[in-house]
């Protein structure tokens, strides 16, 4: 008698515990489908671990297809963080550090260059307002760091454009810097490693 009531116990316990989680599973499921957090065909970030677009959303559960086409679900329960790429407009913000040795005032023109040929080739990216103005074209934001980095300063472009084509123009603004630092022999900074040899008594000592 005694083994069926404490395993009775365990099975109610149990019970308890999985029901908590699908009650929970099921309070959040409702808020995401009523404050529209999440829709079909979204492109999300949740918990910034999955990433991919949104194939279902359920009362238990939401499934998404990643880049590899793999369908991630996710108990509702378990979303703590929504990053969603497609509502209305995103800022791109593109980082790029440059040697110390280059003229700044040379980077930013060529910034600027790299900002006109965005504005112009891809201006279909650019978010627009709903009279059909441009608002908020790529420009150059500036420096935004020289401090504690040995490396090179950071300089940043930004630029609002459609959230359905914010990776597409993360990508292209990107390429055209490279492009366009090539063609004006600009060196974007990277980690050097240098080794001095010390001679002494005809051993070679790395210092």
């Amino acid at each position: 008698f005694g083994t069926l009531v404490t395993g009775a116990s365990i099975i109610g316990l149990v019970a308890g515990i999985a029901s908590q989680s699908i009650l929970k599973d099921i309070f959040n499921g409702f808020f995401i489908l009523f404050e529209k957090q999440l829709q079909v065909g979204d492109f999300v970030t949740i918990n910034e671990e999955f990433r991919g677009r949104v194939e279902e959303i359920g009362l238990k559960s939401t499934s998404l297809r990643d880049w590899d086409l793999r369908r991630i679900t996710i108990p509702n329960g378990n979303i703590n963080s929504i990053k969603n790429y497609s509502k209305d407009k995103m800022r791109v913000v593109v980082h790029v550090r440059v040697s110390y040795e280059e003229d700044p005032m040379r980077v930013l023109s060529t910034l600027e260059e790299v900002c006109g040929i965005i504005n112009e080739t891809y201006k279909d990216y650019l978010w627009k307002s709903p009279s059909g103005e441009v608002k908020n074209p790529f420009k150059v934001y500036g420096v935004t760091d020289i401090e504690d980095n040995p490396i090179g300063v950071r300089y940043t472009v930004t630029g609002v454009v459609e959230s359905y084509k914010y990776f597409p123009a993360l990508k292209e603004t990107k390429l055209q810097i490279l492009i366009v630092f090539k063609k004006n022999n600009i060196h974007i900074a990277y980690p050097t490693h240098i080794n001095i040899l010390h001679h002494d008594n005809n051993d070679q000592k790395e210092l």
